[in-house]
């Protein structure tokens, strides 16, 4: 939580100011015309600059002259500027002053060159400042903003208007003040007095890129005790990205409107929320997308209800992939959010360092809270909790449709909970509620959203959904949902933030991961998007899994199999098939995964002859070839992964046991497509179901691609994250298990290297602050055993530390695989504290750069140890007393120390295992040959 007496100092002595506005100085000229032309490639500051013929050619003529109602200050397309822009004078209402362009071209580009600002209005009003590059980059960062609007009076000045600028790269400095001079857009009033204030603010249609501390700031440097008299605020369409700190704030505010805007991959070097609000009234934030906020000491939530606000309401909002989580109330008894309601919005994996939710104790005392009809999705390693902390007053959750796939519970003291859908694990904190559904609510493909609001459009609810119409009716509910749809005002609305009809299924595609983690019911979901659900018949049973909790039993009856109505792959490309499986019986043949075709299955992986294999069939007949690979021969009640791949370029089919490759693969060039159900425990044979599997079978896969042996072993080993780092464009770095734990995403100045150790690619990281990839979910539980390796590539062996693989605690991280003093060391840490006690490993041999290392750490909670191997050569182990758990996030190339990212990489890592157990010396070899 934000402690903003912590980081707020006295306002030092402001400027006199008095009422209205200050005098200009006398020997400032005055304007001759209406509109002016500046032109740095053909004017001349001797020229009239009335015409486009007859530019002026400085900034310094345009800050000389007074400018008055109805004024153009145009500045030539292509041209470019360097100092500080300060024009004077006022425009009047209905007749304001306009910075704009002319000509054809590249925008106009003001840079500040490090100056205060870049564009400059003290104490003026009525000006419009538009279609420009604006641009104030500094050695240092220092108190600096691309555009600063000052107000040292008393009263309040009117209709400031910056619109569709390109803002970007301002070396701002956040110390100890609030960021009101030190952001792209600054608006600053004087703490001198509590009255000064703005009126009729439009900030639309701007990008803002690399901002610092902030992209858009309205506010004070105390930020405290000020009357909230700042009016018609509307902040509209922004696109922010990478500011250092806070994306949008409005503090002293009357019904600001905060709509349409995109904020994403901010808040790397700063502290601060994405989007928020303090000491204002009756706030609206709607219709915005936050994606993949960070923060480096407070806060770091997307949105924010901070202290002395009255009446907000967050709608209609898109977040994803915020570590922090989506919403924070701040701050605390007295000094918190008041009567607050949060509806509508839909959050995607947000939430695994706290929870989604996770500053509770900021509703003030003598208030309310209220969120209702949200939908929220929590995937496979998004461990954080639902809610945390204690309001001080109560806060009624309603109709809210929370999918977590995830262990983080629930903080439920003070709250009040009715119909809410609860779907997915069940926490023991699990709230309360009378009216809870807690069966599948039949999204269209949950996990699938992306960029932009209408990617939500998967949270939609398929027809036969129970939480259709199964809602509880809400006073004043806003009257639509996320998506437009009306909300009655007298029936039962959804649960969610989707109030229209049932809509169709998606179109089943290729590819599957069934979990098998359901636990109840007969359903099992398909995770990875391919959209292939299944459905357990009457033989078959949930029981104890070996990846999570949960698996399906099958007996080896006929009735004791899954079904999927879909082909999971076209079977007559590339493919791969794998499952976990725990054999009760070794007799005859048993199949635990394939694919109908009209007369036999295209596949087989199975057990026969008591032996593993994968068997394939040369076309859709009894009387076709058979082509086999065969693997060790198994004992009952021991669990194996298996892994079939048919490789359509090669020709060739191989197996996997546990990773390894069982014998060679063998020739096979005839595969076809088999279009009927997939089967999990059972086959098809002269067009009956065969095979059945007397089997526990867990985490079945089927992939539309061959894997390589690198991959089949990741997965095959158990692997619980696996960043092959080949993507070699975009920002996204995936997960080879897709749906076991999130995909990632790559900030600052990481970029694609073009070439790696592993496959065609790797990530290259310059040691800057905010450069790293971020798994925004606990790819490992580092309260148990765990092993993390990597490939690297120094750039640098000297200064600071380097780390290549942490993850997040609440003040550090609980281990550090990296470069410190020169050499490969894998530090741990005793407790999530900046005083807890050291214990590392460190190699024995100095590091070079430019040269490929395969590093590997591991701890070992049964001998109490941690072990760091270099090119898969033990280079010491120590004790060390225990573990702890870190919700995360996962990051890549940094780690966390004292709540803020440190340790930057100066190299290039590829390659990177999470494994939720130290790996055997055999193993850790096998991913040191490369």
């Amino acid at each position: 939580m934000r402690r903003w007496q912590r980081r707020l100092i006295a306002a030092t002595g402001s400027a006199a100011a008095a009422l209205g506005l200050v005098m200009l100085p006398a020997t400032t000229a005055h304007a001759a015309c209406t509109t002016y032309y500046v032109s740095s490639s053909s004017g001349s500051d001797s020229n009239d600059g009335c015409s486009s013929s007859t530019p002026w050619q400085t900034i310094t003529k345009v800050n000389s002259t007074t400018f008055t109602a109805g004024n153009q200050i145009l500045f030539q397309d292509g041209g470019s500027w360097t100092g500080e822009l300060q024009p004077q004078g006022s425009g009047s209402s209905g007749s304001p002053i306009v910075i704009s362009d002319y000509g054809s071209g590249a925008a106009p580009i003001l840079n500040g060159g490090g100056a205060a600002a870049t564009v400059y209005l003290k104490d003026q009003q009525y000006w419009t400042v538009q279609n420009l590059e604006i641009t104030n980059p500094a050695s240092s960062a220092a108190v600096r903003s691309g555009v600063q609007v000052q107000n040292t009076t008393s009263g309040t000045l009117n209709g400031i208007h910056i619109v569709n600028n390109n803002i970007h790269d301002v070396k701002g400095n956040w110390v100890s003040d609030q960021p009101s001079r030190s952001a792209g857009i600054g608006f600053d009033v004087t703490d001198g007095n509590t009255t000064s204030a703005w009126n009729d603010v439009l900030l639309q249609g701007n990008t803002l890129t690399h901002a610092d501390a902030a992209a858009i700031y309205i506010g004070s440097l105390k930020g405290l005790n000020h009357n909230i008299n700042t009016t018609n605020v509307v902040i509209d369409g922004n696109t922010i990205t990478d500011a250092g700190g806070n994306d949008i704030v409005c503090v002293f505010c009357a019904s600001p409107v905060i709509q349409n805007n995109v904020a994403t991959d901010n808040g790397y070097r700063f502290s601060g929320a994405g989007l928020w609000n303090g000491w204002t009234t009756n706030a609206v934030f709607q219709n915005n997308e936050v994606a993949r906020q960070f923060r480096k000491l407070w806060d770091g939530q997307a949105f924010d209800i901070d202290n002395n606000n009255t009446g907000t309401v967050i709608q209609y909002n898109w977040t994803h992939d915020n570590p922090f989580g989506s919403v924070e109330w701040c701050c605390r008894s007295g000094f918190g959010a008041k009567s607050s309601v949060v509806r509508y919005n839909i959050s995607q994996n947000d939430g695994t360092y706290n929870a989604v939710y996770p500053t509770l104790e900021g509703v003030d005392s003598n208030s309310f809270a209220q969120v209702y009809n949200n939908t929220i999705y929590m995937g496979e390693g998004d461990n954080g909790k639902v809610t945390n902390g204690t309001p001080n007053s109560p806060v009624t959750f309603s109709n809210n449709l929370i999918y977590k796939l995830g262990t983080g519970g629930y903080a439920t003291t003070n709250t009040t909970w009715t119909h809410n859908l609860f779907y997915g694990n069940h926490p023991s904190s699990e709230p309360s509620d009378s009216a809870k559904i807690t069966s599948d609510p039949l999204l269209v493909s949950p996990g699938a959203g992306g960029a932009g609001r209408a990617s939500a459009a998967v949270y939609k609810l398929q027809t036969g959904s129970p939480a259709l119409g199964a809602g509880v009716l809400v006073s004043g509910n806003g009257g639509k949902d996320y998506f437009g749809n009306p909300v009655s005002s007298s029936s039962a609305p959804n649960i969610g933030a989707y109030n229209g009809a049932g809509v169709s299924g998606p179109t089943a595609g290729p590819g599957a991961y069934w979990p098998l983690e359901e636990g109840t019911g007969t359903k099992t979901a398909d995770i990875s998007g391919g959209n292939n659900n299944g459905t357990l018949q009457a033989g078959a049973s949930w029981t104890t899994g070996k990846v999570g909790t949960g698996a399906v039993g099958l007996t080896g009856a006929s009735n004791s199999w899954v079904d999927v109505p879909t082909p999971a792959v076209d079977t007559s490309g590339s493919y791969t098939v794998s499952a976990w499986v725990k054999p009760n019986s070794l007799t005859g043949n048993q199949t635990y995964a394939s694919i109908d075709g009209s007369s036999i299955s295209p596949f087989y992986l199975q057990l026969t002859g008591g032996k593993f294999a994968f068997t394939t069939r040369s076309s859709d007949s009894t009387g076709s070839t058979a082509t086999q690979a065969l693997g060790l021969t198994p004992t009952a009640g021991t669990w194996y992964h298996l892994t079939g791949v048919y490789d359509n370029s090669a020709h060739t089919i191989g197996l996997y046991v546990n990773g390894a490759l069982q014998g060679s693969t063998q020739p096979f060039s005839s595969p076809w497509k088999a279009n009927g159900h997939t089967t999990i425990g059972r086959a098809k044979w002269n067009g009956g179901n065969v095979d059945f599997a007397n089997a526990t079978v867990d985490d079945v896969r089927m992939v539309p691609k061959a894997l390589n042996s690198r991959e089949a072993f990741a997965l095959g080993t158990g692997a619980s994250g696996y960043y092959q780092l080949d993507e070699g464009s975009g920002q996204a770095v995936t997960n080879l298990l897709a749906g076991s734990t999130a995909n990632g995403y790559t900030e600052g100045h990481a970029t694609w290297a073009g070439s790696g150790k592993i496959g065609s690619n790797s990530l290259s990281f310059d040691g800057s602050s905010g450069t790293m990839a971020v798994i925004p979910s606990m790819v490992i539980d580092t309260g148990q055993s765990y092993s993390v390796g990597a490939w690297v590539k120094l750039n640098s062996v000297t200064g600071a530390n380097q780390t290549f693989a942490s993850l997040e605690g609440v003040g550090v991280s609980p281990f550090y695989l990296q470069l410190s003093g020169g050499k490969f060391t894998f530090v741990t840490r005793s407790a999530d504290s900046t005083s807890s006690s050291v214990t590392s490993v460190t190699a024995t041999s100095s590091a070079t750069t430019g040269t490929w290392y395969h590093l590997l750490g591991a701890y070992d909670s049964s001998a109490h140890t941690i072990s760091l191997y270099v090119n898969g050569t033990l280079q010491g182990s120590t004790s060390f007393g225990s573990g702890w758990t870190a919700l995360g996030p996962t990051l890549i190339g940094a780690a966390e120390w004292d709540l803020g990212p440190v340790d930057f990489a100066n190299a290039q890592i590829d390659d990177v295992h999470f494994y939720n157990r130290t790996l055997t010396t055999s193993e850790i070899q096998t991913l040191a040959a490369g």
